[in-house]
């Protein structure tokens, strides 16, 4: 399904094919839009370590970097010169700051001393990340992340990018719960707007528990001899 199929299928879904339409183009690719953001939202966003979201430029002398803006969570850092994993931290992790030079184990803090850049310190400002210590040389840093999707549907015949082609058909039930919230007397329907919602939420709860089933590692068990 592209984005063309996903507009006509809701338009059949809520009966409104005809001209003049209760709800115009610019509301449907709205609801499409915000339906298709929030299914990744709900489902713990898209794993990613290739596309331009995980890739942060390093200058030199620049303590500060900023992230893309589709990013949700960030799994690993890597410096992409020498390969070595930067470590992610939040601001009350700081103080646990340490580094290791000619064997001697030492403090480290945001101040402006350059050196290898060790930390990626997260949650300081919203789009932002400080880098302790202050890079010396430019760099990237690529990033294994999660995120929202990278371009929104807005028009026809657009790709429905990072979600499969299964879930498509679910996201008609946020796209009624928006359209049933306009406040309009010919479609306006509180009922009708949360049997939506709960439709969806019920449908992402469900993919994100299969996901994370997927995904779990059973441990390995070791007997020992009798």
């Amino acid at each position: 399904m592209n984005s063309t199929e996903l507009y006509d299928t809701f338009r059949s879904d809520v009966v409104d094919t005809a001209r003049p339409y209760l709800w115009t183009d610019d509301d449907v690719w709205r609801y499409a839009a915000d339906a298709h953001r929030m299914f990744i939202r709900l489902t713990g966003g898209i794993s990613d370590f290739m596309s331009e979201a995980c890739e942060v430029p390093v200058v030199a002398g620049e303590a500060v970097v900023e992230l893309h803006p589709s990013l949700l969570r960030i799994m690993s850092a890597t410096l992409r010169g020498t390969k070595r994993e930067v470590e992610v931290i939040n601001p009350t992790d700081v103080v646990k700051m340490r580094t290791t030079d000619y064997g001697q184990i030492k403090q480290l803090i945001m101040d402006d001393k350059q050196g290898p850049v060790r930390y990626f310190v997260l949650g300081l400002q919203k789009g932002y990340a400080r880098l302790v210590q202050v890079p010396v040389e430019n760099d990237f840093i690529d990033l294994q992340i999660y995120r929202l999707p990278l371009k929104a549907i807005d028009g026809p015949d657009q790709e429905i990018s990072d979600i499969e082609e299964d879930h498509h058909m679910h996201l008609i039930d946020w796209m009624k719960h928006l359209a049933y919230k306009k406040q309009d007397a010919d479609t306006f329907n509180p009922k009708a707007s949360e049997l939506g919602a709960q439709d969806f939420e019920k449908y992402c709860a469900m993919v994100k528990a299969e996901r994370a089933r997927y995904m779990y590692k059973p441990g390995v068990v070791g007997y020992g001899g009798l």
